[in-house]
């Protein structure tokens, strides 16, 4: 299993090189760059201390969608909970999330710009988001220090233990086809794309057990049926 850091157009080159320093210290070795060439500047280089292969190497992209294009689950970070209902990790849960699912070869995690964080268009090309839980309600934290935390706990999925998977969880064709199934059935019913009850479907299958997802595919295949029908009357 792969784990990628993706930063999307990291404004302060000692942001990054600060980041990069954290990913080495956790043994995470690839990076991402997304709209912005600042870890090629020589203050990112400074701060690095030692993890200058990690700039060096970093693959940069101009826009988002192709930086996730080849993962098999992405991850969005975000400093607090929004108003739109999405459905929040901790970092300690996405952990839980990722060792469930044993198909998973390339994971990626999404940390936006220091200054924006990420848009809602940007959260919604992730499979699954979360956010730290400070004791504190003003989220101070910065790129490097969320990336040291994130890094931390994500180490733990490379200790050598073997978790017992107690549920068969989905592959990842699987949730995709559900997800194509969701869509077009929310379509067929009139939920546009705004709504909120599209996203709680769309960022729910993802977290469905194998049994549950088994469940969710009958019910949409007797949902299309009965739309179907309904059509010919």
């Amino acid at each position: 299993m792969e784990l990628i850091f993706i930063l999307m157009a990291p404004a302060r080159p000692e942001n990054v090189g600060a980041a990069a320093r954290a990913l080495k210290t956790m043994g995470f070795a690839q990076l991402r760059i997304v709209a912005s060439d600042v870890h090629t500047r020589d203050e990112a280089h400074w701060v690095a201390h030692g993890a200058h292969e990690l700039l060096t190497s970093a693959q940069r992209f101009d826009a988002l969608p192709e930086a996730l294009a080849d993962l098999d689950l992405v991850v969005a970070t975000t400093a607090r909970q929004r108003g739109e209902h999405y459905r929040y990790l901790t970092p300690d849960e996405v952990c839980q999330q990722i060792r469930s699912k044993s198909s998973l070869r390339r994971i990626g995690i999404l940390c936006g710009c220091e200054e924006s964080g990420l848009s809602n268009t940007q959260l919604a090309q992730a499979d699954l988001v979360s956010y730290l839980p400070l004791r504190v309600g003003y989220p101070s934290l910065n790129l490097g220090q969320a990336i040291m935390l994130y890094a931390y706990e994500l180490s733990t999925l490379f200790d050598g233990e073997t978790v017992p998977e107690l549920v068969a969880q989905p592959e990842q064709a699987q949730v995709h086809a559900l997800q194509s199934q969701s869509e077009q059935i929310l379509d067929a019913i009139g939920v546009s794309q705004d709504e909120k009850l599209r996203k709680w479907v769309m960022d729910g299958i993802p977290l469905l057990a194998q049994r549950d997802m088994n469940l969710l595919h009958l019910l949409c295949k007797d949902l299309a049926l009965a739309l179907a029908d309904k059509r010919i009357d």
